[in-house]
């Protein structure tokens, strides 16, 4: 972009967009690999992406002068998990594709943490515009490229955080189902003094590629906003009427010592109290009955059982018959039955009941006492209020903040740029267009490099045929008479089909191999009987022990004593009378 000449007006946040690394390159004192970015009061120095000049700021050993990570000391009992395990370092560094530096954030799942002052604020009360660049190296699976643009009256580089107050934040954010480039203003009810977020609506969607992209929010003094990616609006409105909660609270608002009547009827219908339910009802009727025009098949098997013992079941190796008990084969379905229609006791198929109606219920009708929905009463909002000048309540910015979680590694952020004049803006961000034909044509190489060799692979292995083809075809061809008409015939078909081909050749072998090998595990014959001759020698063994135990108790017994005549009970004697 050409240089604007005679620019009086201080832009104190192209001081930021030095700062962050537009025009870093190599230190001229001979600094080795340690990166120089040099901060600039004014716009572009047309020296496309050299450094600029002036400025008080620079990047040294990857970090830069003047952007401060969240503090060690001041908030560590916030920040200790964060700063111990999973706190990111960004570094100044080359983006990928360019000759241009940019803010890097190299490593995934790390929370990053950095701020840095403006020289001066920038009041967004009659407008603004906020602009940077983004870019995934690898792709965004889940985290946040978005910036806040910090409150120059409660901000502190010490213990900035998450929770630090930032006037506007903006950009994109990406996990799970949420795709969207926020907008949030953290607005000051004039009347309260209370601090709220507003949000903007259903925001566009990111772009989630490896390309870079410019973000660029521009509010004019009327209230009205254009969200742009790569120069495109892609949302435009108004800020009393995409905001939630809005600006300006409601007029007036629900009363909440306001109750429901107990006699208040809000059911719109009501059952019919005059209908009947018709004689011929039969609300017991079965949903189904007996088909009496089923017949049973000829093949039905009724003496068969479903089930029936396995024949090739061999009793455990550790099966105890005194601890385990008698040893049952286990049920296996009955193979007489599988080629026929069914087996066992034959029972009539359901079919719907055409009789069946149900439980009866009255028809609804409108109800007469039906009142409507009932709504409280509204009464005077005692928090409204009408600001018609709500950026004049968002606070000055007076820091850009980095405050993110990421899961994804290579985020690049670039050429920051906020001011009162959107014009200007604008303009600074017309150099993107380079940088964006020029990376993105590298990025779009690179992927049709890699198509093309997947293309070529798959191609080549096409061509080739699948494994073990090229010989198996010479063979087919050697052999003679209508067999080698044949083979030759199935490989040129094998040729085409090559997921059948390994199917026939390779995984068929494997499962028949594997088949053999579980037979020759399976028992034999001999070792069958031997199973089953134990099993009945151990069920003698235990009736006769509980046979020798009988006789034994036996002859322990005494003799048993004549049993002496009873006399009838009464009830049998007058029976027998």
């Amino acid at each position: 972009m050409d240089a604007r000449e005679g620019e009086t007006r201080d832009r104190s946040l192209w001081t930021v967009a030095r700062a962050w690394g537009v025009d870093g390159g190599m230190d001229d004192a001979g600094m080795d690999g340690r990166i120089d970015g040099r901060i600039s009061r004014g716009l572009d120095d047309g020296t496309g992406g050299g450094r600029a000049t002036g400025g008080n700021g620079r990047w040294v050993d990857g970090w830069m002068d003047g952007w401060m990570d969240a503090s060690e000391e001041t908030d560590r009992a916030r920040w200790m998990y964060v700063l111990e395990t999973n706190a990111g370092r960004a570094v100044a560094q080359m983006a990928k594709d360019s000759e241009d530096y940019g803010l890097y954030l190299p490593k995934e799942a790390q929370h990053y943490g950095l701020s840095k002052p403006l020289e001066e604020a920038v009041d967004p009360s009659k407008g603004f515009a906020l602009q940077y660049e983004a870019r995934q190296e690898t792709g965004l699976s889940c985290g946040g490229a978005y910036l806040k643009f910090m409150n120059a009256e409660s901000y502190d580089a010490e213990t900035f955080n998450g929770d630090s107050a930032y006037s506007v934040m903006f950009g994109p954010d990406k996990c799970g189902a949420t795709n969207k480039v926020h907008v949030i203003f953290k607005h000051k009810s004039p009347l309260t003094g209370e601090v709220e977020e507003k949000h903007l609506r259903h925001p566009p969607q990111m772009p989630n590629d490896e390309k870079v992209h410019l973000y660029t929010l521009a509010v004019k003094d009327d209230n009205t906003y254009a969200l742009s990616i790569d120069g495109k609006e892609e949302k435009t409105g108004s800020l009393f009427e995409d905001f939630e909660p809005p600006f300006n609270p409601p007029k007036e608002i629900d009363d909440p010592e306001d109750k429901k009547p107990e006699d208040w009827v809000d059911d719109a219908k009501m059952a019919d109290p005059a209908a009947k339910k018709p004689d011929d009802w039969d609300e017991d009727a079965p949903a189904s009955i007996p088909d009496e025009d089923a017949v049973k098949p000829d093949d039905w098997l009724d003496d068969e059982p479903m089930e029936v013992e396995d024949d090739e079941a061999v009793i455990p190796e550790d099966w105890d018959v005194e601890e385990d008990g008698d040893w049952q084969p286990p049920m296996i379905p009955n193979p007489a039955c599988a080629e026929v229609s069914g087996c066992g006791e034959w029972v009539r198929p359901e079919k719907s009941n055409p009789e069946y109606k149900g439980k009866w219920y009255p028809p609804m009708i409108d109800n007469p006492a039906y009142k409507g929905e009932w709504k409280p009463k509204q009464i005077p909002n005692p928090k409204y209020y009408e600001d018609k000048t709500p950026l004049a309540n968002i606070g000055k910015i007076g820091a850009v903040g980095v405050e993110i979680w990421t899961m994804s590694s290579g985020l690049v952020i670039d050429n920051i740029a906020v001011d009162a004049d959107i014009d200007a803006v604008k303009a600074f961000g017309e150099s993107f267009e380079e940088k964006d034909k020029s990376v993105n044509t590298v990025v779009e190489a690179r992927a049709e490099e890699a198509r093309k060799k997947a293309e070529s692979e798959q191609d080549s292995f096409n061509t080739a045929g699948p494994l073990g083809h090229a010989q198996l075809s010479a063979l087919a061809a050697r052999l003679p008479g209508f067999v080698g008409d044949y083979a030759v015939t199935a490989m040129e078909y094998f040729e085409s089909n090559p997921m059948v081909y390994y199917l026939a050749f390779f995984a068929l072998p494997i499962i028949f191999a594997l088949l053999a090998i579980v037979s020759k595990l399976r028992p034999s014959a001999e070792q069958k009987a031997k199973k089953a001759q134990q099993a009945k020698d151990a069920k003698k063994k235990k009736d006769d022990d509980v046979d020798q135990d009988e006789d034994d108790n036996d002859e322990n017994e005494p003799p048993a004593k004549e049993e002496e005549k009873k006399t009838p009970s009464k009830r049998r004697v007058r029976r027998s009378s």
